[in-house]
């Protein structure tokens, strides 16, 4: 929800836009950065939404097995799997999608699910893709933002000594994990930071290699030295 002066600064890109700006920004000015950056932005928001409505016509549609075949094949955890489903289930989103009002964040989109008819209405009259959760809340009088936040409880967390993997084993245990756990359907798993993880032990291993060949070359030159000293 947007109003005249946020419009002028944030809503520069256009919300309908279905196609990637591939091009690089012909005219350097923050405001054509803003737009483009943008645009590409919410082509990826609307790519999530259709993925989301794929999925549930998968789970719809097709027996457990090949279901349990398409998640395995897209690589999709059980907590983004519920996501999704959450929101490719909800009819009501297709008609923002359709208009160009779907929110940025999916946590948004997520909120939007947990709305009665009535709620949804009110929000659906003067939403745009930069409503915020609290301006959805306060325009629906949602009172159920709590419970979605405080069903799920956390209970373990995984830690990994960087030094004694690379990004490959660091793969494989992931893949144990969540094999083991996937079986818990009571168990949710969030697997956002896996890439994060991942990149961090790359850094590390070029860090060390690094070091190496630096140690290399300072070993390197003293050996030269010695010779020219004998």
């Amino acid at each position: 929800m947007t109003n005249n002066n946020k419009n002028v600064q944030t809503r520069m890109y256009n919300p309908l836009q279905v196609q990637l700006q591939t091009l690089s920004v012909e005219k350097k000015t923050p405001e054509h950065y803003i737009t483009q950056i943008k645009n590409n932005f919410y082509v990826g928001v609307k790519a999530h939404f259709l993925i989301s409505r794929d999925l549930f016509e998968a789970k719809s549609n097709l027996n457990e097995s090949d279901y349990n075949s398409v998640l395995k094949q897209c690589n999709i955890a059980t907590s983004t799997e519920r996501k999704y489903l959450s929101i490719g289930s909800d009819v009501r989103l297709m008609k923002l999608f359709i208009q160009g009002n779907l929110p940025m964040k999916w946590t948004n989109q997520y909120l939007l699910t947990q709305l009665t008819d009535v709620q949804f209405e009110k929000v659906a009259k003067v939403i745009d893709p930069e409503t915020t959760a609290k301006q959805i809340i306060k325009i629906s009088n949602f009172k159920g933002e709590a419970k979605v936040a405080n069903d799920l409880l956390s209970f373990l967390q995984l830690e990994i000594d960087k030094t004694k993997v690379d990004v490959s084993s660091f793969e494989k245990i992931v893949k144990k994990v969540k094999s083991a756990l996937s079986s818990i359907p009571q168990i949710t798993i969030k697997d956002e930071r896996v890439d994060t993880v991942k990149t961090r032990i790359n850094s590390h291993l070029v860090k060390l290699e690094k070091q190496k060949k630096e140690a290399e070359t300072e070993q390197l030159a003293i050996e030269r030295a010695k010779l020219i000293a004998a």
